[in-house]
């Protein structure tokens, strides 16, 4: 195995995005690759667009609905001469089947309509490539959907697994969601060489402790993005979905009476030490005036769109009743 441009990134990136395995990554009669979401992606050389991705790309991970992640690609491993094992067809030898997980024959063939169990199978010698961005990966958490992505690339398909992307729009898209990608260098582990076996990974997953919590989540980031309404862009990692009526009063969640929070600001504002007005300022508690970083929210505007839907009935309400506990 070797190492490809580690340490000499192409002077002016390109940017991609990646389709990650699963139900969305079309079958293309292979067996799937082995990736690990926020570390790396793994194609080969019948992939298209295989021979362009280089270190110091711009890589937007998705699914089939929206964008996990970003990162720079920090280095590429290759691997010549592998054998791949892959299935066509019976009729019309083609690639393009899938597989069906309720009816019989097992395999549909889309190009020639038809189905059948036992598809051809040939072996072929191919070029493996890895891409590691890990260093460098920042979650998305959905804040960019399948419509967005698809209006940042040149490229009409949606079903090209290394699909190009506007570098430049794709960065503005990225920032203007509240996210902070780190420098193309950020991810230079000090020149570490990868190991040729990744170990196995785990996915960071978002707990949903109440029925519906994790959808109201996901609602609240692709409608502001991944910014904390109070502090401003912010880690993925640290923000919350806040109710602004109590959950356990309503039992329900609306987009109208959410924020997105940081979790200590979250907490405050549960709390009953931080409330806004239906002017959308911030107010905290004197008894926090011993904790700078806190009493200096006071007198802050949200960070949200003017044309954000919150329900400014319901802030005043929550202010009312937070600021006469004080």
């Amino acid at each position: 195995m070797t190492e490809a441009e580690f340490a000499n990134p192409r002077t002016e990136g390109r940017a991609w995005s990646f389709l990650v395995t699963g139900d969305d990554r079309q079958f293309q009669g292979n067996a799937g690759y082995e990736d690990i979401v926020e570390e790396s992606y793994s194609y080969d050389s019948t992939v298209g667009n295989h021979q362009h991705v280089a270190v110091g790309d711009l890589v937007v991970v998705r699914n089939g609905q929206e964008a996990l992640g970003a990162g720079y690609v920090e280095a590429l491993q290759v691997l010549a001469d592998q054998e791949k094992v892959r299935s066509r067809c019976r009729f019309c030898r083609s690639t393009g089947f899938k597989e069906r997980r309720t009816m019989l024959p097992r395999f549909w063939c889309s190009r020639c309509k038809r189905a059948f169990d036992d598809p051809v199978v040939e072996t072929l010698s191919v070029t493996a490539f890895r891409a590691h961005y890990g260093g460098t990966w920042q979650p998305l958490d959905g804040c960019l959907d399948k419509t967005q992505l698809k209006e940042l690339s040149p490229s009409r398909s949606d079903q090209q697994s290394i699909k190009k992307l506007d570098r430049h729009r794709a960065l503005k898209a990225i920032e203007a969601r509240g996210v902070r990608l780190p420098s193309r260098g950020g991810g230079d582990r000090g020149g570490q060489h990868r190991p040729q076996e990744l170990p196995g990974g785990t996915r960071r997953t978002t707990a949903a402790a109440r029925r519906g919590q994790d959808a109201f989540r996901r609602a609240l980031v692709r409608q502001y993005g991944l910014v904390c309404a109070v502090t401003g862009a912010a880690p993925a990692e640290v923000l919350e979905a806040a109710h602004v009526r109590p959950f356990s009063d309503t039992r329900h969640h609306r987009v109208e009476e959410g924020l997105m929070l940081r979790s200590d600001v979250h907490r405050l504002f549960d709390s009953g030490l931080l409330a806004i007005d239906s002017d959308l300022v911030v107010h905290v508690a004197p008894s926090l005036a011993g904790h700078a970083s806190y009493s200096a929210l006071t007198g802050a505007v949200l960070h949200l769109p003017p044309d954000a839907p919150i329900d400014r009935a319901v802030i005043a309400d929550h202010h009312a009743a937070t600021v006469a506990t004080w």
